[in-house]
């Protein structure tokens, strides 16, 4: 798995308004110059956004490739209700605390 790699195919899809747009339109050439995995390469297609998650894609560009993809509701409906319980490095990374004792959950 290439972890790295897939994450910077998800940057380098989001942060281009064209490549945006052709990725949105099925064109799936713009992810030719990333070594990814088939598993990574059919989610990122498929738009598996679960399977993204359990991939180790970081959170936040997650959310953004959703934003520029899909209305932002669509991914509290249909992304967060499945990825929780599901391990990610990167949402394991930082200790999660109780909001008002400060004292880790």
């Amino acid at each position: 798995m290439s972890v790295y790699e897939l994450n910077r195919a998800i940057h380098h899809v989001y942060v281009d308004r064209d490549k945006t747009m052709a990725f949105r339109d099925g064109d799936v050439s713009v992810l030719a110059p990333f070594d990814l995995t088939d598993e990574e390469r059919d989610a990122l297609i498929n738009r598996d956004f679960p399977k993204l998650w359990a991939l180790h894609t970081h959170p936040v560009l997650l959310f953004h490739l959703s934003a520029v993809l899909n209305p932002r509701e669509w991914y509290i409906e249909n992304v967060v209700p499945k990825i929780q319980g599901v391990p990610n490095v990167w949402y394991d990374y930082y200790p999660h605390t109780e909001a008002t004792s400060g004292k880790p959950a």
